[in-house]
């Protein structure tokens, strides 16, 4: 019983940091395509919100996963919408205790930077330039197209302490709204 409540009086502070990490919204600030050398590349402006509970999980070894989905529907008058791409630009972001640095890879282009302070890593990590996403000539010429973006992150890898909170709170993983436009031709 004394076990029982040891744990509890160490889980119910993190339990009250994920329910108010998850009540803490980021969003999509702006979003647009811009077509360079037959490839639609997006740009995008993501806030992320700087809170304690993302700093407590990085401090206690988590890897914080970002990423971006991105939608590209052909919009069909009489018939369902049929999806021409759904991609997806992930981001990992770390603390170095070693070298006393935020570590900010990017997984599909096989990149990192490294950071001083966490709030230019999570400014880094919302800035999203020329992305591409989908070549022209996959297009019919005469058809409507609307993308959608969402934004997200969770906490993966997380150490034995944190694993077992990870179970019973969902602030861990955070999703923002779609945003949504029709493609310009």
């Amino acid at each position: 019983m004394r076990f029982v409540r040891n744990v509890m009086a160490l889980l119910l502070p993190l339990l009250a940091a994920g329910a108010a990490h998850a009540s803490e919204s980021f969003k999509v600030q702006s979003a647009f395509l811009n077509l360079h050398d037959a490839v639609y590349e997006l740009d995008a402006r993501i806030i992320y919100p700087l809170n304690d509970d993302v700093r407590s999980a990085l401090a206690h070894g988590a890897t914080v996963k970002f990423a971006l989905q991105a939608v590209i529907e052909k919009r069909r008058r009489y018939w369902l919408d049929a999806t021409v791409v759904e991609a997806t630009l992930r981001r990992e972001l770390t603390w170095n205790a070693v070298s006393q640095r935020y570590i900010l890879r990017d997984v599909g282009r096989g990149t990192q930077e490294s950071f001083v302070a966490l709030d230019e890593a999570l400014a880094v990590v919302g800035v999203v330039n020329r992305w591409p996403v989908l070549m022209e000539r996959a297009l019919d010429p005469d058809a409507r197209y609307e993308i959608r973006i969402r934004a997200g992150y969770r906490s993966s890898r997380l150490p034995d302490a944190l694993r077992a909170l990870a179970f019973w709170s969902d602030g861990w993983v955070s999703k923002s709204e779609w945003k949504s436009w029709i493609l310009p031709r």
